[in-house]
């Protein structure tokens, strides 16, 4: 469970480094809000692949 609780921190950080992102660039398909979309889909899938085991 500890696992859980730290990624959904993780998530909830990146969410936020995304709003920030996209706050900055305007344009969605700037690389850097990519690259920051990208990695939050990432935790995402970690995030559900857990959940499942659980």
């Amino acid at each position: 469970m500890d696992s859980i609780n730290k990624i959904d921190r993780q998530i909830y950080e990146m969410e936020q480094n995304l709003l920030n992102i996209i706050k900055e660039k305007v344009d969605l398909f700037d690389p850097e809000v990519i690259v920051a979309s990208q990695q939050l889909d990432s935790i995402l899938d970690e995030y559900s692949h857990l959940i499942q085991l659980s």
